[in-house]
């Protein structure tokens, strides 16, 4: 196989990739930050101070195992995947259709990778660091998994990279969307109502986080809602269901970043090795959380 990719422009593409969308609106964040701590106190709430010093330490592991991933994400699997690419499509701000088709092409992508993140155990252990949280902030937004490899996310991305998107465009999306998702992380912004049939907002995220029955498995979209709408996963936040946020069988309340970060992937390791059968180790594995055979 001849690669038609040099160090160089691998190192480059690397480094493209690791370079969030985030930082770019940095200051938009920070004022973000700011007034909703603002409009909390106006309330007469109180702003969760420690939870967000522990999401901070979560987010600093979060940024090092990443970095730590990257050639190995990047260099390897979406370089490789490029190189027996189905075409070579153009997605900047030179070609709007082809960068416009990318949009809507990677928040489908993202769904079904949030989708699965909550169906499929091994892929929980890394997203239920997100979903600790138990007051929605946007800083809590910070709270990312150590285990980016294991959680697979990028698998769902490669069939763009297949058929002709550049990897720094897909992962460049990829990271806008996320970008965008930091200020869906709130609790003082109210029901937007018909906008949710559209785009995620604020109550629809909210929703997602809940760990309410009636809210449970709702709400995966990225910017775009109308995967749920058209896949059946959408659920409006009421007004007789006050939302508790959280994870639903939480084994503790832990404020050490390291037990956050590998509590579920821990217990997986248990169950397997206690399962009596390869089913169970299986199941265990695959199966959604709380599987037990």
């Amino acid at each position: 196989m001849e690669f038609n990719l040099s160090f160089h422009q691998l190192s480059e593409l690397v480094s493209h990739v690791g370079n969030p969308a985030a930082k770019t609106v940095l200051p938009v964040i920070l004022l973000a930050v700011f007034a909703e701590i603002l409009v909390i106190y106006l309330k007469g709430g109180r702003y969760p101070w420690r939870d967000t010093a522990v999401s901070a330490g979560v987010a600093i592991g979060h940024l090092i195992t990443q970095a730590a991933a990257q050639g190995l994400i990047v260099g390897i699997f979406a370089a490789t995947v490029y190189h027996y690419r189905l075409f070579t499509i153009d997605a900047d701000l030179n070609h709007w259709p082809a960068l416009i088709a990318l949009f809507f092409l990677a928040d489908f992508c993202f769904y079904w990778e949030h989708r699965s993140a909550h169906q499929i155990r091994v892929m929980w252990a890394s997203h239920s660091v997100h979903h600790s949280v138990e007051r929605l902030v946007l800083l809590a937004a910070a709270r990312l998994s150590w285990t980016p490899v294991i959680s697979a996310v990028f698998l769902f991305y490669l069939p763009l990279v297949w058929l002709g998107f550049s990897p720094v465009a897909v992962f460049g999306m990829a990271s806008a969307s996320l970008t965008y998702q930091i200020f869906v992380h709130t609790e003082v912004v109210p029901r937007i109502g018909w906008l949710e049939w559209v785009i995620n907002t604020p109550s629809a995220h909210r929703v997602h986080h809940a760990s309410n029955q009636e809210y449970l498995d709702k709400n995966y979209g990225g910017v775009l809602l109308i995967w749920d709408h058209l896949f059946g996963t959408y659920q409006a936040e009421r007004e007789d269901i006050a939302i508790k946020f959280g994870l639903v069988h939480a084994r503790s309340r832990p404020r050490n970043v390291v037990v956050i970060a590998y509590e579920e992937l821990g217990q997986i390791i248990r169950d397997v090795a206690h399962a009596k059968s390869w089913r169970e180790r299986w199941g265990r594995v695959f199966g959604p959380p709380g599987w037990a055979p």
